[in-house]
């Protein structure tokens, strides 16, 4: 389905593209002149990534996590660093994504977001056991939610991680 694909994947990967930064909690106190350099850097590699200049945006989105270290700015980098073909990065990249959505949910247990990235960034991560486990916890915690109502179908689950889209961003 769809709307899966674009809710587990799109949702996470399309948002921190857009430089919809805060969702992961930074580990140190960020300025706002920093936060919004980020943003504008953040900016400029989609510009690079929509050109496909896959080395302009690694370049942007590794200044833009010094700078800002959010988890949706370090998908971007991993799954930047994944189409480089620098594997050993990305997984870097997404492990920090991983920690940076941890810790959202814990500051924030109410948002169902930092959920979302977690099971995104497992999947991509290649851990699709402790992801799918993720989902059914979730689910439990946001029965409300139609996205994790969704990504509890293990056909729907497996649609997103066998999706072309997702595939080319996974390790």
């Amino acid at each position: 389905m769809k709307s899966i694909r674009t809710v587990a994947f799109g949702a996470a990967l399309a948002l921190l593209l857009a430089g919809a930064a805060g969702c992961g909690q930074p580990r140190r106190e960020v300025s706002e002149r920093d936060r919004k350099e980020a943003a504008m850097l953040a900016s400029e590699a989609q510009f690079a990534l929509n050109l496909r200049e896959w080395s302009r945006a690694e370049g942007l989105l590794a200044r833009a996590t010094a700078l800002a270290p959010d988890a949706d700015l370090w998908l971007a980098l991993g799954s930047t660093r994944v189409r480089l073909g620098q594997r050993a990065e990305a997984k870097q990249a997404y492990q920090k994504a991983l920690r940076s959505f941890e810790d959202a949910s814990a500051v924030d247990p109410k948002r169902v977001e930092p959920w979302l990235g977690q099971i995104t960034v497992l999947a991509l991560l290649g851990r699709t056991a402790e992801s799918q486990a993720l989902v059914a916890k979730a689910a439990k915690r946001f029965p409300q939610d139609g996205r994790l109502k969704d990504l509890a179908d293990p056909k729907e689950f497996a649609a997103m991680v066998n999706d072309p889209g997702f595939k080319e961003n996974a390790l």
